[in-house]
């Protein structure tokens, strides 16, 4: 740690003395990529760009739409077109949970109870072809003590919820009992790039697929992983359209927590079963294309592969498994055996700049089929959806203002078929028991497990400066919750979150902020109702909780 906290702090100073070159648009800068979102509807900002492969890159914000945000620092240097460098905007992250944790896409910042302070800054450098970017962040956490599952649930809860959860998935539900303090590489990578291709080594955070509140195969829910990347800066044209692409590598990492009460028993044996500790392998493509034919129209495939470390064993089909089959047609004890895990999703978004309207989905599956057939017959078996719509309405007849709404919806509970047919949970599989994680957060659609989520924004827009409500219902694991409560078949329980947020982000000179806040009312929370028995009754008083949460983004511009 010494050892990087001195290299950061030469190459800051050399930075400082330096000077200019534009890195990357990270996705923990939601205020900037939603303006450029909405310039996009606006007709401002390039229609390649398909905002399906994130983060964005300096390529791409070669248009007019940039001027707002462009760094006029004089700590700046240019030498040609050889060395360029310069300082990156000072992030600050301020959250805080009365109680119980609420959000995602939250990158470094933990699910935790209390009080958080997630600070960036660093500087973006470019020598030749090799481009650096060294953006670390320092996280504090007071990480409290929350009421979690209830100790006094019955022991027969207790092990389903090991068995059906926490010995498949690692999220535990805190990070230890102490204050969190950490340096992380944050949004830091060197890499070379060849034209419109990059490649290199990189920390950042990445977001595939089109969904603004979640997406089901890759975002910014758990904070950043090492990985070797190959990738697209901006769109490529090609004779029959546009591409984006992303191949990468790298390694995931478990919590090393454990889960709540991991001592429990039931019939005289422990609940928590150890997890094998061993870091995982993953690899991933997401590869996007817009036909020249239907200009604004995208189309996008992304596929993951996790594998324990120690299963690789030199296999280039493990290494590099991108294209092999999507069924398991004639190969099922095979990749059984391989013991490595497979998400998948289809991507899809369109925007009419005439009626500044998108329109997006998102469909994904947690394991292979076992044929095409299987999946005409079954589609819904082990899947995900994901649906969105956005609309921007002028205001008052204004040129440059307007009534932004945006519906989002995002279903990750099993199909009805789970009846004959039972797929385990979205996010876990058998291969791998930490599920598919970084250091205890899911690396997809912060929602989590087995979850739903209907999200709709309204808000009044002009340039970047927002002010709007958000209304959420927050539907927490049905599957699990089904699982607990087989036997009695109780239909009352369902843990559901409902929250209103008032939210805006407006800009002074070279200062940027971004702010919510707003309450949350859990009902049943962690599935519990004042009368524990099941009764007739239907409309009983379930044990609900109501929490305040706030967060402050401040973008510093140099």
């Amino acid at each position: 740690m010494q050892h990087f906290k001195l290299i950061f702090f030469l190459s800051f100073c050399l930075a400082l003395q330096t000077g200019q070159a534009q890195g990357t648009l990270p996705t923990s800068m939601q205020a900037l990529e939603d303006y450029y979102r909405r310039a996009q509807l606006l007709g401002e900002f390039d229609s390649t760009v398909s905002f399906m492969l994130k983060p964005l890159y300096a390529q791409n914000f070669d248009t007019s739409a940039y001027a707002p945000f462009q760094q006029n620092s004089a700590l700046r240097i240019k030498k040609g077109n050889w060395f360029q460098a310069e300082l990156l905007p000072v992030l600050s992250k301020s959250v805080y949970h009365h109680k119980q944790p609420y959000g995602w896409n939250d990158g470094s910042i933990r699910p935790a109870s209390g009080y958080q302070q997630m600070t960036s800054l660093g500087f973006a450098a470019k020598i030749g072809p090799l481009k650096i970017q060294m953006y670390p962040e320092f996280l504090y956490a007071q990480n409290r003590e929350y009421d979690g599952f209830p100790l006094t649930a019955a022991p027969v809860l207790w092990r389903r919820l090991y068995s059906r959860l926490h010995n498949s998935i690692d999220t535990p539900e805190r990070f230890g009992e102490d204050p969190i303090e950490e340096v992380l590489w944050g949004q830091s990578f060197a890499k070379l790039e060849l034209g419109p291709v990059s490649l290199g080594i990189s920390n950042e955070n990445i977001y595939w697929g089109p969904g603004r509140r979640n997406s089901l195969i890759m975002s910014n829910n758990a904070r950043g992983f090492k990985h070797l990347t190959v990738h697209t800066n901006q769109p490529v044209k090609s004779p029959i359209g546009w591409f984006e692409f992303q191949f990468l590598g790298g390694k995931l990492e478990n919590s090393g927590f454990l889960p709540p009460n991991a001592f429990s028993t039931f019939n005289g044996s422990f609940n928590h079963r150890p997890k094998k500790d061993e870091w995982r392998y993953l690899a991933g493509m997401s590869v996007n294309y817009m036909p020249k034919w239907l200009p604004r129209f995208s189309l996008g495939f992304n596929r993951v592969f996790q594998v324990y470390n120690d299963e690789i064993d030199g296999d280039l089909g493990i290494i590099l498994p991108f294209f092999n089959q999507v069924s398991k047609r004639g190969q099922f004890v095979e990749e059984d055996l391989r013991g490595r895990d497979q998400l998948l999703s289809l991507t899809m978004r369109y925007f009419w700049p005439k009626n500044r309207t998108e329109l997006y989905a998102e469909f994904a599956k947690n394991d292979h089929n076992a044929t095409f057939r299987d999946f005409f017959l079954e589609p819904g078996h082990a899947a995900a959806f994901l649906f969105g719509f956005t609309k921007l309405f002028p205001f008052k007849r204004k040129a440059d203002e307007f009534i932004e709404a945006n519906l989002e919806w995002t279903i990750g509970q099993q199909s009805a078929n789970r009846i004959i047919r039972n797929a385990s949970t979205f996010y876990i599989h058998h291969q791998i028991r930490q599920g598919y994680t970084n250091d205890g957060e899911i690396l997809g659609a912060g929602i989590g497990p087995g979850s739903n989520a209907q999200t709709l924004n309204v808000r009044w827009v002009k340039g970047i400066q927002t002010l709007g409500l958000q209304l959420e219902r927050y539907v927490h694991n049905n599957d699990l919750y089904i699982d607990l409560f087989r036997d009695i078949q109780d239909p009352r329980r369902h843990w559901i979150d409902v929250s209103a947020f008032l939210k805006g982000s407006w800009q002074w000179d070279r200062l940027i902020v971004n702010g919510e806040a707003g309450i949350i009312q859990s009902l049943n929370y962690q599935y519990q109702i004042i009368d524990q028995l099941r009764t007739g009754e239907y409309f009983v008083p379930g044990i609900d909780v109501l929490n305040f949460s706030a967060r402050l983004d401040l973008i510093l511009l140099f």
